[in-house]
């Protein structure tokens, strides 16, 4: 490692002392694309142990039928279902979760506001149910919304959203939304705990925050968000309609206290909530570990030749 950075430093030495009043010279040196050859592999190389890991842990983790699963670690499939749901902000969709993300750039300052709420959702496999608490959870989930919002083209539904969260409406802003809906096939990855308790979280709607550290939205807080949703659409001072029935969803049968709940461990364990199958990300982190552990020593390597060359023949 010593020998290497003793090379890098004569090599930005000879890149300054060659200097040239052409800007373009420096992105065509050959001690530029030596230097960051080495940096972007080290990086890779070590990025790329996470996924293997992640990939073991997703292949030693055992999969579970929902009927008779244990306390632990285990990974389950199945389709959602829920008693409720809410309305998301951007795609105006019925929905048991949705993360929608703003990215605005008004003049210099650039602002990122996010917005998370839930309602109890389960999986259900065919032998059974379980309650799935997503906080904490890595979600890899479609997207329900990516685009940008125009001022002369946006609704008033996404106009809402942004004065509700203090971004400007003049100024274009980036749009993402990802939510989880009735009838989705999910793959999780996490913890069958006993269940600590399903905390209500209707405060979240008046402070205008998510639930990253709140627990279920309850029903009545979940017609409220609707309501409030519904009304946003409305012009100033018009008489709010009959709330639409939500899309239609089994509503018996759903134990919204259970003994257990899937959701993240109590001690750093992975909870991991993908639209994907277990094979499917199983087979992407393996290629993407085997990419980043193989290619980033090469790719340093040929960043190191790449200097050493240089450096001999000038």
């Amino acid at each position: 490692m010593e020998n290497i950075a003793k090379i890098v430093a004569l090599a930005m030495d000879s890149l300054k002392s060659g200097s040239s009043p052409d800007p373009w010279s420096v992105l065509r040196s050959p001690v530029l694309w030596g230097i960051a050859g080495i940096g972007l592999g080290v990086s890779l190389f070590f990025r790329g142990f996470p996924f293997l890991k992640r990939k073991n842990l997703i292949q030693d983790t055992p999969t579970s039928a929902m009927r008779g699963a244990s306390l632990g670690g285990l990974e389950v499939s199945g389709t959602v279902v829920g008693p409720y749901t809410l309305i998301s902000p951007l795609s105006e969709s019925d929905c048991f979760y949705y993360h929608a993300i703003a990215h605005s750039s008004s003049g210099e300052e650039k602002s990122t506001k996010e917005e998370i709420l839930y309602v109890p959702f389960f999986l259900d496999d065919g032998t059974g149910r379980v309650l799935v608490d997503p906080r904490g959870a890595e979600t890899e989930l479609r997207p329900s919304v990516d685009d940008e919002y125009s001022p002369s083209s946006g609704d008033a539904f996404t106009r809402h959203f942004l004065v509700r969260h203090g971004l400007s409406t003049e100024y274009p802003t980036d749009l993402e939304e990802y939510c989880i809906r009735a009838g989705d096939h999910l793959f999780v990855l996490g913890t069958l705990r006993d269940n600590p308790g399903l905390e209500s979280a209707a405060d979240c709607l008046a402070r205008g925050i998510g639930q990253r550290e709140q627990g279920f939205l309850s029903a009545a807080a979940a017609d409220l968000q609707r309501r409030a949703a519904i009304e946003s659409m409305l012009a100033p001072g018009s008489a709010v309609p009959p709330m639409p029935n939500p899309r239609p969803v089994e509503t018996e049968g759903f134990d919204l206290n259970p003994p257990v709940v899937l959701m993240k461990g109590t001690s750093g364990e992975p909870f991991f909530i993908s639209w994907r199958s277990q094979r499917h990300v199983v087979a992407e982190l393996a290629w993407r570990s085997v990419l980043y552990i193989w290619g980033g020593p090469l790719l340093a390597l040929a960043g190191l030749w790449i200097l050493v060359t240089h450096l001999l023949t000038h």
